[in-house]
């Protein structure tokens, strides 16, 4: 999700075939995503601290390809509050919902991507501290997190994320297998 949000500098373009690979740096393991950007060729390289609970289990983080999953229980330390709202809205706006004439790839790709949508809102609503309401101002780190939490401040309270996520799954099931 953050390589879709920083899109190349040079184009913009978001796409791009990275070589995966886990190193250690410093002590510390990293997963690394480095490749061309498919437009301009600009070089392209994002590296992520693996999850400690992740890094000591020889499995690894649970990945299924059907399921997106962007986090355990703690908040994003890379993408901020208003960061994952707005890829909520993007994919929510990107997919459509209706049921009629859908390939059968498309049926997972709809499921996948709603699903995806959910997840990000669940991501929002970690920020909030227990007892509390809203996601705090600390939540927003990025220019682009605070313009999204300054245009619609309401929808970083707890009931109106849980509501929206609610939506999110609600069409997930809807293209369910």
């Amino acid at each position: 999700m953050f390589m879709a949000l920083h899109p190349c500098e040079r184009c913009g373009d978001e796409s791009f075939a990275p070589v995966v690979q886990q190193v250690t740096e410093d002590g510390v393991l990293i997963t690394r995503y480095t490749g061309q950007c498919n437009t301009c060729r600009t070089v392209r390289d994002f590296r992520f601290r693996v999850d400690k609970e992740w890094a000591d289990d020889e499995q690894g983080p649970p990945l299924d390809p059907d399921e997106p999953r962007f986090g355990k229980t703690d908040p994003s330390e890379v993408i901020d509050a208003g960061q994952w709202l707005r890829a909520a809205d993007q994919i929510l706006a990107d997919t459509p919902s209706n049921i009629l004439g859908v390939s059968e790839a498309e049926w997972r790709e709809r499921h996948f991507m709603f699903t995806a949508a959910a997840e990000c809102v669940g991501e929002v609503a970690k920020f909030i501290p227990d007892g509390a309401d809203t996601v705090p101002s600390t939540a927003f780190w990025t220019d682009s997190g605070r313009e999204m939490r300054d245009r619609v401040p309401d929808r970083f309270e707890r009931d109106k994320l849980e509501h929206l996520r609610g939506v999110c799954l609600e069409l997930a099931a809807r293209f369910a297998g």
